[in-house]
């Protein structure tokens, strides 16, 4: 949920107002997590979502989704839930309805999967600490491994915000 956050007061520190979400699959506890920690962002900078779709974790749903909301009042900055979906929506933007990234839109993405930061994507995303989650998930394990009546437990790992070319700071004449 941190992350989810993260992105939020970042879209609301650099001028953005009109924020959309593209949704994973909806019964992953990832997207909720996401989604909330997002939405949560948002509320508390009093800021409602401008739109909202889901992708379904695909680059195919995400590339309907991205034509959906911006057929109409489209957002001037859209959180995609994962990078393998948010690099199909900066095609769909960038190829499909001739938008510019970031002039035209901010994106930003959840992962830091190696193609966000080829110099054609430039991908601002959030980095999943993969090595702390594993550690984590074994001594989880292995504590439950040891003693049976070890009570599951959920662990938070919050990951970076990396700041790529993805995401332009709003001049306040354009607001």
């Amino acid at each position: 949920m941190q992350a989810g956050k993260k992105i939020a007061q970042h879209l609301l520190a650099t001028g953005h107002q009109r924020i959309g979400y593209i949704a994973g699959w909806e019964g992953a506890s990832t997207q909720r997590d996401r989604e909330a920690g997002f939405r949560a962002g948002l509320n508390a900078a009093g800021v409602a979502l401008h739109a909202r779709e889901i992708g379904n974790f695909t680059m195919n749903g995400a590339t309907e989704a991205a034509r959906r909301m911006f057929a109409h009042s489209p957002p001037d900055a859209v959180f995609v839930a994962n990078d393998h979906m948010a690099l199909a929506v900066m095609d769909t933007l960038r190829f499909e309805l001739g938008l510019t990234i970031p002039d035209d839109v901010s994106v930003i993405g959840y992962d830091d999967v190696p193609a966000a930061a080829w110099p054609a994507y430039n991908l601002s995303t959030v980095r999943q600490p993969a090595n702390r989650m594993v550690a984590e998930t074994v001594a989880i394990l292995m504590a439950q491994i040891e003693n049976k009546t070890e009570a599951p437990r959920r662990v938070e790992i919050d990951g970076p915000l990396v700041l790529r070319r993805s995401v332009r700071r709003v001049r306040r004449s354009e607001t």
